[in-house]
């Protein structure tokens, strides 16, 4: 049988057209999330319950429920973006990223939209349920993943992460070479109202239907706790909280208002250059001392210490500049967040000194150290002399105690500078 030219041609581009599409099927991006319940421990002590997500994919998920979420993390070059979610919650569950084409589905209760898309049904006692969403027309950016069914109880629960997704050129948010980095962090600024959590957490809804004296917590909704990638002050002291950005490197923050409030992020003395919103590159970027974020909003930004010697230790705080956000009681529940600037080997960290873990320095510390330094017992917390030119306690990275350690913590016990 002979084949026209015609023909030929048709067979040709029907494999070619087979084959790229195995291939995008191949690069499409699978995760395999699970939300369920878990238990927050604040700084004063007090539990509060939650609902998270955790990452079941196969050999890379920890299976770890998370506020936030899990990092989703993925290049634009996928066709598509594939979560399979299994639902252990009493009350139906989605998964809905702002900014990212989703198939619209939504789900609805009595005629009233319940949900932005379909969801995972609510879980049996003891039992689980599931459901797919596939996010097409992937571009590079900084988004949000949340629950889309009744957004105004589940997400201030914590059912919500970040979503990164990276062009082709490694080291740089978008394809264009303006918004290149050295190193990236990810922020995200949250809240939570403990008693809205603990009657949430106890009855699936946030409605208190008692005829004598009815109640909407969504309507009540009164933060006093305010997180910064999950943990409020002092617990954001802690080395592994911090965010790093080197001297004399360019640090993309990728930062994150998965709250119900605006936020007003400011980092202490350094302006940060805004590069992107939404997900969205600038044509025109532009320095911003105190970039304010909408609730839901997200906000590529560079910080740029490419300017600093490389020897030289910072550090900054960076907290929300209308200086509320801080717990009602004391001063747990603050959302202030730190950032690490050190030299390669270095650990300057100003919260050194603290020698019994008490998120303070006194006499404590001072008779600890002391101590120590008696009975010749080495400690990296309590090696703080010699500081840096700007008063950073640097220490002399051996970890040998000195009298000069022990009167350098003294003197912040005393509050002497």
């Amino acid at each position: 049988m002979k084949i026209s030219t015609q023909q030929l041609t048709l067979i040709i581009m029907a494999a070619v057209v087979a084959f790229i599409s195995l291939a995008t099927e191949a690069s499409a991006r699978v995760y395999d999330l699970r939300a369920d319940s878990a238990n927050l421990t604040m700084p004063d002590g007090r539990v509060v319950p939650v609902w998270g997500f955790a990452d079941i994919t196969a050999v890379t998920g920890d299976g770890i429920i998370k506020v936030p979420g899990p990092t989703l993390d993925l290049p634009a070059a996928d066709a598509n973006l594939t979560i399979n979610l299994t639902n252990r919650l009493p009350v139906p569950v989605s998964v809905y990223i702002p900014g990212l084409r989703l198939a619209p589905a939504p789900a609805s209760q009595n005629g009233r939209v319940m949900s932005f898309t379909a969801h995972a049904p609510a879980a049996p006692v003891g039992g689980e349920t599931t459901a797919s969403f596939i996010f097409t027309g992937l571009k590079p950016g900084t988004f949000v993943y949340q629950s889309g069914t009744n957004p105004a109880t589940q997400i201030p629960m914590g059912l919500y992460g970040a979503v990164i997704i990276r062009p082709a050129v490694a080291n740089q948010a978008y394809a264009n070479a303006a918004s290149a980095y050295d190193i990236e962090q990810v922020a995200v600024f949250s809240e939570i109202d403990p008693d809205f959590n603990a009657y949430v957490g106890s009855n699936g809804t946030a409605i208190d239907p008692n005829p004598d004296k009815p109640k909407n917590y969504a309507l009540s909704y009164a933060p006093k706790y305010f997180l910064f990638n999950g943990k409020t002050f002092p617990d954001t002291a802690t080395p592994a909280a911090q965010l790093t950005a080197p001297p004399a490197m360019r640090t993309l923050l990728r930062l994150i208002n998965a709250g119900s409030r605006n936020n007003v992020p400011t980092i202490a003395g350094k302006p940060v250059k805004v590069i992107a919103e939404d997900g969205n590159f600038l044509a025109y970027a532009r320095d911003e001392h105190a970039p304010v974020m909408a609730a839901g909003k997200t906000l590529d930004v560079i910080l740029d210490l490419s300017a600093t010697p490389p020897t030289e230790p910072n550090f900054f705080t960076l907290f929300d500049r209308r200086s509320w956000r801080v717990s009602s009681s004391d001063a747990t529940g603050s959302m202030i967040g730190f950032i690490s600037s050190f030299p390669a080997g270095t650990n300057c960290n100003p919260f050194k000194g603290d020698m019994n873990a008490d998120s303070k320095i006194d006499m404590v510390d001072v008779l600890v150290l002391l101590n120590k330094y008696v009975n010749s017992t080495p400690d990296l917390n309590g090696d703080v002399t010699p500081t840096s030119a700007n008063g950073l306690p640097c220490g002399k990275g051996t970890g040998v105690l000195t009298l000069s350690d022990a009167l350098y913590v003294l003197r912040r016990a005393l509050s002497i500078n």
